[in-house]
């Protein structure tokens, strides 16, 4: 059975750390999106077992898997 996601987080273009938001939060992931929008990132979701998985990805201008 897959975790739920507890965190997501931004990377800029450069694969860099950029800012994460708290998936308990209602619009969390929405917010991630358009921020790494802004910064021309990604998005990964992070669940409990500190695996992470690509949501979005400005470079591949896809949308979000979800």
């Amino acid at each position: 059975m897959k975790s739920k996601p507890v965190l997501y987080r931004v990377y800029n273009r450069k694969g860099e750390y950029h800012h994460a938001y708290s998936a308990t939060l209602k619009g969390s992931l929405v917010w991630a999106i358009d921020c790494a929008k802004t910064v021309n990132g990604s998005v990964k979701e992070v669940f409990e077992d500190k695996t992470e998985k690509e949501v979005f990805n400005y470079k591949k201008n896809k949308k979000c898997s979800l």
